[in-house]
């Protein structure tokens, strides 16, 4: 089986250059509700499309440690879509003039039952749930995560009028095991 591959291009300055074809249909297959387009992300800021704190720091790191010639080993994440789990491994591959590709890489799939709670057209409500930016694990506590399906169950989510909003951080595992990934020349 071919590993299907998606690669962003960035300059030194964090704009995204370039994508490739492929990522059109990765990001619809996501559920990606944007109106967005390949032509239309090319010329920001990846920044602009990193939401929460967390992952903004830990890419912000990962970039510099690549930049300044430290080399850094394919780092493991998850970009679920409602009915599948996607477990991939992401590339940082330093360029001339601080330029950086960022290759994603899909390792295997699992399907699943659909997660309303991933589901874009389902109804949300004021309430905030964090999930993981890296393994989709949600948080039940402040120290606990738990696979998405659990987490629902655990929070009872379903007995509610209607699904929380997703909001993104780092579990501590993520964030180790990327530094980590980082450290370890």
């Amino acid at each position: 089986m071919r590993k299907e591959v998606f690669v962003y291009l960035i300059d030194n300055s964090d704009t995204i250059v370039s994508v490739s074809d492929n990522w059109d249909s990765f990001a619809s297959g996501n559920a990606w509700d944007s109106t967005l387009r390949p032509q239309d992300v090319v010329g920001h800021k990846l920044w602009h499309f990193i939401e929460d704190v967390q992952t903004r720091h830990l890419y912000a790191e990962m970039f510099r440690r690549v930049r300044s010639g430290s080399h850094c080993r394919p780092i493991p994440f998850r970009c679920d879509s409602p009915q599948e789990r996607r477990f991939l491994e992401l590339c940082l591959v330093p360029l001339a003039d601080g330029q950086i590709e960022i290759r994603s890489s899909i390792l295997r799939t699992e399907l699943r039952d659909p997660v309303e709670l991933l589901e874009r057209t389902t109804a949300k409500s004021n309430e905030f749930v964090r999930i993981c930016s890296m393994c989709k694990k949600i948080a039940t506590g402040q120290r606990e995560w738990v696979e998405i399906e659990e987490g629902v169950a655990t929070l009872k989510l379903f007995e509610e009028d209607a699904m929380p909003q997703l909001t993104h951080g780092l579990c501590p595992d993520c964030y180790n095991v990327t530094m980590a990934k980082l450290d370890d020349h």
